[in-house]
């Protein structure tokens, strides 16, 4: 309305402007604090979103990876030597290999079993991996050596033996880490420990029964 209007009226009473809301400064510090807390949670690996995320990696490893034609389907296994053997040995039961360290004898010991060795502050039993296969071992059967004399030549290979007691191998040389195809079933001269013979006639170990071995 005009203010020349005769019967124009000044607001004596203006209105006063809307109030903003008053911001609960509790309330944010509180949802900042929960949010804080998650984040830690989640960087330690804890809480439901780390416990989402590792269930789904979890998942994604089970899966088998995808083969692509003409790709190697062969399995990721370390290849050593005996005294005249070529063998094959799956990774996933394998710890580390060490240069012998010294051996002590034990008397009575079965003839596999060379004697108790030290690897990693770890005192372990070593077996002769040609001795568990039927074949010639490096050692004469009846040499019992002196507790704690010279090292020998080779390698010890400590198995993954989990809970079970921990044993390692005497290998005469490791040469290669490879994925291997096996070709063809073992025959059955060669033994309850070789479950298939590869190129080079390489004798691939079946590690469940060996380990069921060596920890007995």
């Amino acid at each position: 309305m005009d203010e020349t209007d005769p019967d124009f009226r000044p607001d004596s009473h203006p209105r006063p402007a809307p109030r903003r809301s008053a911001i609960d400064w509790e309330d944010v510090r509180e949802g900042l604090a929960q949010r804080r807390a998650i984040l830690e949670e989640t960087f330690a690996g804890r809480g439901p979103w780390a416990d989402a995320l590792l269930d789904r990696r979890t998942e994604h490893l089970a899966e088998p990876p995808p083969v692509l034609d003409g790709e190697d389907t062969g399995i990721p296994m370390l290849v050593a030597r005996g005294a005249a053997t070529l063998y094959g040995l799956e990774l996933r039961h394998l710890g580390h290999i060490a240069p012998m360290p010294r051996l002590a004898r034990v008397p009575g010991a079965p003839p596999a079993m060379l004697g108790v060795i030290a690897v990693g502050g770890r005192v372990m039993r070593l077996f002769d991996l040609d001795r568990l296969c039927g074949g010639p071992g490096a050692l004469p059967a009846g040499d019992g050596g002196a507790a704690g004399g010279a090292a020998e030549p080779g390698y010890a290979l400590v198995l993954r033996t989990g809970s079970g007691r921990p044993a390692a191998l005497r290998l005469h040389a490791v040469e290669r880490v490879a994925s291997i195809a096996p070709q063809r079933a073992a025959p059955a001269e060669a033994g309850p420990l070789v479950k298939a013979i590869a190129a080079d006639r390489m004798a691939i170990l079946d590690m469940a029964a060996l380990l069921d071995v060596v920890k007995s």
